[in-house]
């Protein structure tokens, strides 16, 4: 730069107005502070974004790597095996292959990988891609194609392996019912959990392919049943092939069930059952402890698992018999087997004094303008009270319902457990129907009756209870007043036989009844099977005690369909002591004598190992009078169905 020019330039720090460099130096130096703000601040970016991936972030995007690089798959749990108290395994586990797609490693090939899927397996192509897409939609995670493979069909997908890119074969342990529909609805059944389930319980450690139990003992007791998933890695590569493993974590079985049913029992119970609509429930006088529960018709577990296939479904859905609803657990007019309730609460409250004084049948009751007629229509003739027991006299219980108050038969029912729960849990068990005033006033907005109290008394009207409800009732009077909460679990055992938790019976209350009436009880129902209407539930060398009933089915349902009312026998029994008390419901039975009663009997052969005397194609529990099939006028204020004499 010319000297002359360079000292025109002022310097804006010197006093003199000029400087000793130049302001093209400036400028420079001025840029390169500007530009080494920048690279400090790029740098300061950099370092701080590293920081932020290899530090802060780094077990993120380690996992996301490992994703890309690594398939992670869960090795579902066994499930505990549920165990009869005699030994029997009812609800196991068996060793079966599965084959999994994993979506995530055939994104945009599904349809190249079904297809050679579909040649392997001999499949219809359509069908298993309609299959694939289903399973994918309603469920998380891999999708299971098809389940127990046979060893033909695994060895032709493993030697092709590597063209099938998301395709697993595992061994798993699968749930297996032996007994299939004998134990459906006590037991219920496992199914593949589904998207709102796993929503609802991923934070408890399940996993979007976990199998639970949904209904039953298998849900009642999934905590201790389900077992701990492990987890299998195995190195995937960039087109989504599975390579070798590269960790595995074995999983943990759950915890056997020990539950109180005698397992010869219970499948005695399914015998006599079958090809029968209706319910068995027998429970041990001693705890409450549950015996045996059945009801007919039934359906296989186990095809929870193999799958339904449309036809079957429709079927069941569509079957008028409902299969899958658990009748031991419904509500059914219980007919004259509510009889007893109504004598206790004439004992109780003083309405009847002794068991002498007697009744006149004529096989008629008046009552204003309506006529209420007994089940037998020449009538019992002069009726005690162990006499209307054992022959199930309608009148006596119509003379025995307009003395007593309502309110008060309701109380003493409930003492004995009928309008609740039995405390078995499970979650779609009814409560069933003691009427009172004010059940009625709120239901109706109506007052109560003293025509619909006769109804009551013999167990029809609005009065509803399921069959274990009335098995905990008789028990209450077989053990002379013990309430027990009705229970299915004993223990819950480890894979090496160690007990981990023993479930006690729980005693709801103790319920005072005074020991001549409950003497007089038995010995009215001693009679019914001895010399009455329960004759065909006699067994030489047992005391049985029971109270048979006949209940009415809606008559318009009854006459559109022609058929038969319900059949019941409530009882117990023992040798010395009384051991076990049984509710037999057979829905459209008829007659309880006939149709109910020989079914106890053959339950108390099974469980005190005497041989049946059942035969074939014979016409059980023919009794020398049969029911009278005459109907009661209907009542004012009660529902418009006809009401009747039930034995």
């Amino acid at each position: 730069m010319n000297p002359k020019i360079r000292s025109n330039f002022r310097h804006p720090l010197k006093d003199n107005g000029y400087a000793d460099t130049t302001e093209l130096e400036i400028i420079w130096k001025r840029r390169v502070f500007y530009v080494q703000i920048l690279l400090f601040a790029i740098l300061f970016l950099l370092i701080g974004r590293a920081f932020q991936l290899q530090i802060l972030k780094h077990s993120y995007y380690l996992k996301k790597a490992k994703e890309r690089a690594v398939a992670t798959y869960i090795i579902r749990a066994p499930r505990g095996e549920i165990i009869t108290l005699d030994g029997v395994a009812v609800a196991t586990n068996r060793a079966v292959f599965q084959l999994y797609l994993d979506p995530e490693s055939i994104e945009g090939e599904e349809e190249e990988v079904l297809m050679k899927l579909s040649k392997i397996l001999r499949e219809d192509f359509g069908q298993l891609k309609e299959r694939y897409y289903f399973a994918k939609k309603r469920y998380f995670g891999r999708v299971l194609l098809k389940r127990d493979l046979s060893w033909d069909e695994v060895s032709k997908i493993l030697v092709r392996q590597y063209y099938l890119p998301g395709v697993i074969v595992e061994v798993e342990a699968e749930r297996y019912y032996p007994y299939g529909e004998a134990y459906f609805h006590l037991l219920g059944y496992v199914a593949r959990i589904d998207r709102s389930e796993y929503l609802k319980l991923k934070d408890k450690g399940y996993s979007p392919e976990d199998y639970i139990g949904k209904s039953g003992v298998e849900r009642l007791f999934e905590e201790y049943l389900r077992g701990e998933n492990g987890r299998i890695e195995v190195e995937r590569d960039a087109q989504g092939r599975l390579g070798k493993v590269l960790d595995r974590v074995p999983p943990k079985a759950g915890k056997d069930l020990i539950i109180s049913v005698n397992h010869k029992l219970q499948m005695r119970a399914y015998e006599l059952l079958k090809d029968k609509r209706g319910a068995i429930v027998a429970l041990s006088t001693k705890d409450g402890s549950l015996l045996a529960l059945v009801s007919s018709p039934s359906v296989d577990p186990n095809k929870y698992l193999t799958g339904f296939s449309p036809e079957e479904w429709k079927v069941l859905m569509s079957d008028p018999k409902k299969p899958f609803l658990n009748r031991a657990i419904q509500p059914y007019p219980p007919g004259s087997t509510f009889k007893i309730v109504t004598a206790l609460a004439g004992l109780q409250s003083g309405a009847i004094r002794d068991t002498k004084s007697s009744v006149f049948c004529s096989g008629s009751f008046p009552f204003g303008q309506k006529v209420f007629r007994c089940w037998k229509r020449k009538g019992h003739g002069s009726v005690d009270f162990f006499k209307a027991i054992a022959q199930s006299c309608d009148v006596y219980f119509y003379n025995l319902g307009l003395k007593l108050d309502i309110d008060f038969l309701a109380k003493v029912a409930r003492s004995l457990g009928l309008g609740y729960p039995t405390g078995l849990g499970f979650p779609d068990e009814k409560p069933g129907i003691i009427p009172d005033r004010a059940w009625k006033k709120k239901r109706f907005k109506e007052d109560w009756y003293a025509g619909e109290s006769i109804v009551v008394a013999i167990g029809q009207g609005y009065v509803t209870a399921t069959p274990i409800q009335m098995a905990k009732a008789y028990l209450v009077l077989a053990n002379g007043g013990y309430k027990y909460k009705v229970s299915v679990a004993r223990e819950v055992r480890d894979k090496n036989g160690t007990v981990l938790k023993r479930f006690e019976p729980i005693l709801e209350e103790r319920v005072s009844i005074n020991p001549q009436h409950l003497s007089w009880l038995h010995e009215g129902l001693k009679q019914v099977v001895e010399i009455g209407t329960g004759k065909s539930a006699r067994v030489p060398g047992l005391q049985v005690y029971g109270k048979t009933g006949t209940a009415q089915v809606v008559s318009l349902e009854r006459k559109r369909a022609n058929l038969e009312h319900h059949a019941w026998f409530v009882s117990f029994a023992g040798n010395g002591s009384i051991d076990i008390v049984t509710s037999v419901l057979v829905e459209h039975g008829g007659h309880g004598g006939q149709a109910a009663a020989p079914l106890a009997g053959e339950l108390y052969r099974a469980y005190y190992g005497l041989p049946s005397q059942r035969k074939p194609k014979e016409k059980e529990g023919a009794e020398e009078e049969t029911l009278e099939e005459t109907p009661l006028e209907p009542l004012l204020n009660l529902p418009p169905v006809e009401e009747r004499g039930a034995q």
